[in-house]
């Protein structure tokens, strides 16, 4: 069975993957966004379940129970709420508080989509 993470590896995995669309939203403005907006909802799903933060981090999101690498479906599921102005800010505020009260350290996305981040 995979071992949960670190809430710290989580929120530094999401910092890179926001620095990251936050320069590229900027340097190519509009289909920049467009960009980012896309690479926001779909980041789980890529690289077997891994965003770049994640990467870096050495996390991977996987699908409960089989656990399996985090789909395109997952991906957009467990993000969507992070794209919708004003609701975002609400999602990251919840999702903190879940992600260290949760024992599972699953926040409202991995509830979503049934997914969990683990060690890769």
């Amino acid at each position: 069975m995979a071992k949960a993470t670190g809430a710290q590896q989580r929120i530094a995995a999401w910092l890179i993957d926001f620095v990251l669309v936050l320069g590229i939203g900027t340097l190519f403005h509009v289909l920049g966004w467009i960009a980012t907006t896309a690479y926001w909802l779909c980041r789980d799903g890529l690289f077997k379940g891994q965003s770049i933060g994640k990467r870096l981090m050495g996390l991977r999101v996987i699908v409960q129970p089989s656990q399996a690498a985090c789909t395109w479906k997952s991906s957009v599921v467990r993000n969507i709420l992070w794209v919708v102005p004003v609701i975002n800010v609400i999602t990251g505020l919840t999702g903190l508080y879940y992600l260290f009260n949760d024992p599972a350290g699953r926040h409202w996305g991995d509830r979503l989509a049934d997914t969990k981040v683990v060690n890769a």
